[in-house]
């Protein structure tokens, strides 16, 4: 027997809702990019509010140069997602970035928003390029983190739901 596997959200019957909340930490890089449109593929099906977080990490300015940085940053997730969800209809969802302690503003954000699920990648180093199995290896530290201190279910899409890279 052999088994499929897809980036496809699980379908329940009865058209319950298991999640009306739902935040994507991104790191704005291309490993996030599977990650963003299975989110996405969630919030849709779910009905679901999406939070798309970017955190800048511990910046060291001063506080007008930080909400520049912000801002900055705001814009350039505005860029990497918007189109993509415009493009499948979707207007439900906010964008959130800040400094500090990545993990300490996701957990924080978690909570303040009450999200039912947080859904983030294994980590953002390439599996196959680097030489590692795809379906072995250790979690990033931010998802490690998260996974240990979230408030609330931490789904994980691993990097073999990546097209291409499934056995």
């Amino acid at each position: 027997m052999q088994v499929k596997l897809t980036a496809e959200p699980a379908k329940r019957k009865g058209g319950m809702s298991m999640y009306k909340k739902i935040l994507f930490p991104t790191c704005l890089t291309e490993s996030c990019a599977h990650v963003f449109d299975f989110a996405l593929r969630t919030a849709i099906e779910e009905k679901a509010k999406l939070w798309i977080y970017y955190g800048l990490g511990r910046v060291p300015y001063g506080e007008s140069e930080v909400m520049e940085e912000i801002k900055k940053a705001e814009k350039q997730v505005a860029e990497e997602y918007a189109e993509k969800m415009k493009a499948k209809g979707f207007t439900d969802y906010a964008i959130n970035v800040s400094d500090g302690d990545v993990v300490s503003e996701i957990v924080k954000l978690a909570r303040n928003a009450a999200i039912d699920v947080i859904i983030m990648g294994t980590g953002t180093k390439p599996p196959i390029p680097t030489g590692e199995a795809a379906r072995v290896g250790p979690l990033g530290e931010t998802t490690a983190q998260t996974l240990l201190w979230a408030p609330c279910p931490v789904l994980v899409v691993p990097p073999a739901l990546v097209p291409g890279l499934a056995r």
